[in-house]
């Protein structure tokens, strides 16, 4: 088995409208080694959610590949057709994204959309469906389980419902993790607590996890690796205590000296 459970090599992406076409993400490469969190970091428009989106060929309109393979655990999944994606989607790869608002359908409740993942990808029956959704509903540290399994997702907290869509997203013990911006829209505290709900079920599920983000400081505590993307770039790349204390590109000194790691 090898060491690199995903690795890019020479992806490019374009938008293409009526008018022009211009590239968004620039020939990047980088490898994820298995069981690290490894951190996509750069500013608003750096392309670090569209790479995000890219490994799952989940392309925003208008935006397309261009160039480049995508390995996950030994597959070359650029080259899979939407049917064979739609298997690997949330069985063997989970998606986190920034506002679990958008992400769950506010007239269901939480217990049945967690359950629904099982009846999509599952044998299960409607009763093993009930306990798994409550399994991991635990497992992501809700004190009342059946008070979230029951509950629709504006009655939770901000930081309930990301933990709540953390368990959505772990529940078919998928190998990898890609958490599109998890912690911006809530505080400083709940930031760290989700943090380490991830470092924890890291540790304990054997997960490997992407984090994109723009949090620097967030990032030098709780991640592996790091790649700094600008302008659709990749401008460095390596073990996060090396980048962040001691980096080699100019726009890298300038992010740190911006936070005093």
């Amino acid at each position: 088995m090898s060491d690199i459970i995903l690795s890019v090599k020479e992806l490019a992406l374009a938008v293409k409208n009526d008018v022009s076409e211009r590239f968004i993400v620039k020939w990047i490469n980088f490898d994820v080694p298995r069981y690290s969190m490894f951190s996509l970091v750069g500013g608003s428009g750096s392309g670090k959610t569209t790479v995000g989106l890219a490994i799952q060929k989940l392309f925003s309109p208008g935006v397309y590949q261009t160039s480049g393979n995508i390995t996950f655990d030994n597959h070359k999944i650029s080259d899979f057709k939407n049917e064979r994606m739609r298997q690997i989607r949330g069985k063997q790869i989970g998606m986190i994204f920034q506002e679990p608002l958008e992400t769950f359908n506010p007239v269901f409740t939480v217990g049945s959309q967690i359950e629904e993942v099982f009846k999509a990808h599952t044998d299960l029956n409607r009763a093993q469906r009930k306990i798994k959704a409550y399994e991991f509903i635990n497992l992501v540290g809700f004190e009342e389980p059946k008070r979230i399994y029951n509950s629709y997702p504006f009655e939770l907290s901000g930081g309930m419902r990301q933990r709540a869509m953390i368990a959505q997203a772990i529940c078919l013990n998928p190998k990898l993790i890609i958490a599109d911006e998890p912690t911006s829209n809530l505080d400083v505290t709940l930031q760290a607590k989700i943090m380490e709900l991830f470092v924890k079920l890291k540790q304990e599920l054997g997960l490997t996890i992407i984090l994109i983000s723009h949090d620097l400081g967030l990032i030098s505590k709780f991640s592996d690796y790091v790649a700094v993307m600008r302008e659709g770039r990749i401008v460095e790349t390596g073990r996060c205590e090396d980048v962040l204390h001691n980096p080699k590109h100019e726009y890298s000194k300038r992010l740190m000296q911006a936070i005093k790691i």
